[in-house]
């Protein structure tokens, strides 16, 4: 079996690049049988080191191209010409990109779906990304034979917004945090100690409550950083700072009156899984997430996490969180005030935390995306 998968969104780092990186890389791992092609794509980025270390696997070969992601977008979400097949020859599977979908000769597509942002929120999208979702999608409907849906609330909201989706057609396969953070607590108490320390000590924190993730509408920072100043107001003798990392995205920043919340912006990967190993609570209060990658990697480390009741997120948290109504600042505010000052409620938390993470692994993500490929492949011979 040739198995074709467009790569080209690992460059941005963002979270379906993480997606990609990762499967990718763990397909590699289990399948040494199957030949796998990688399309990459960039008009100015050269390809990166992550997707070049993938050339060393004898089953692979890469294809690199000049053409941005515009291009491609009117080559194949518009127009609909030019096959896969021209640009990295023959295959028999092609796993494409949220962005784009490209028609093909004989080979047989799938597609997965991270969320339905564009077309359930479409406030919370640039008009021209809803354009590109949009053209994509109804390639993507008359052509793939399956979809992979990263959680069940996403499989739902895509059964709601295309209903013509045979659900057969539509499968479930989580996504994962990598295998560091779970090493993380195989460390001595002294290793991880130093490791913590060191990471209070860049970034000056002490004791904090952790946010993650691009800075936009709908990861309700509002609501969260006046609930955590109410929190702040009536313990004036914590010293807990509420820390919002990741990169600048859109929308209305956040203000701290009491000094105790800091933007820290992006985060250098080497230090994300010491700084969400060192948090004493991750706070994800979204008004919508297809899946929530920060929610697994803390579970990992056995920190609790405050999550959406009406999203993915109570659905990947299990019973290692405190569920709160993103819409009320009261809700998100006595979620603090109950998880940061019960000490039993908070171990018991932190104890399923770390069973909870249990379920999600990329190895097997790897294998149930593999296995997806084979019984496409199945009805196409």
């Amino acid at each position: 079996m040739i198995i074709g998968i467009d790569v080209s969104s690992i460059m941005y780092g963002t979270g379906v690049g993480n997606y990609t990186l990762n499967l990718v890389a763990n397909l590699l791992k289990i399948d040494k049988t199957n030949q796998y092609k990688l399309f990459f794509s960039s008009l100015r980025l050269p390809l990166p080191l992550e997707i070049k270390k993938f050339s060393a696997y004898p089953n692979v070969k890469i294809y690199t191209f000049k053409l941005p992601p515009l291009a491609l977008d009117f080559l194949w979400n518009r127009l609909h010409i030019l096959p896969i097949e021209f640009f990295i020859g023959k295959c028999d599977i092609f796993h494409t990109s949220d962005w784009t979908q490209p028609p093909t000769l004989k080979a047989k597509t799938l597609t997965t779906i991270h969320d339905l942002v564009p077309f359930l929120y479409p406030h919370w999208s640039h008009p021209k990304n809803i354009a590109t979702h949009n053209r994509k999608m109804k390639w993507a409907i008359k052509q793939c034979s399956k979809f992979i849906c990263v959680s069940q609330s996403t499989q739902k909201d895509l059964q709601q917004v295309f209903p013509q989706i045979n659900p057969q057609q539509i499968t479930v396969i989580y996504e994962a945090a990598e295998k560091k953070y779970a090493d993380f607590l195989k460390l001595s108490t002294a290793v991880q100690n130093q490791k913590k320390n060191k990471i209070k000590n860049l970034y000056d924190l002490d004791k904090y409550v952790l946010v993650q993730g691009t800075r936009e509408p709908r990861k309700n920072l509002l609501n969260l950083s006046l609930a955590f100043e109410k929190f702040i107001k009536l313990h004036p003798k914590s010293k807990i700072v509420l820390a919002i990392t990741g990169k600048s995205g859109w929308g209305q920043e956040v203000e701290s009156k009491s000094g105790h919340i800091k933007i820290l912006g992006y985060i250098p990967e080497k230090d994300i899984v010491a700084l969400h190993a060192s948090a004493i609570l991750l706070a994800t209060p979204s008004f919508y997430e297809g899946f929530g990658l920060p929610l697994v990697k803390s579970l990992c480390v056995g920190v609790p996490v405050l999550v959406s009741q009406n999203t993915s997120l109570s659905e990947i948290a299990g019973n290692a969180a405190i569920l709160v109504n993103p819409n009320s600042t009261d809700s998100i505010y006595l979620a603090l005030e109950k998880i940061l000052t019960n000490s039993h409620l908070y171990q018991k938390l932190s104890h399923n935390a770390i069973i909870q993470s249990k379920k999600f692994s990329w190895l097997t993500t790897a294998k149930q995306t593999l296995n997806i490929y084979k019984i496409i492949y199945n009805d196409l011979i």
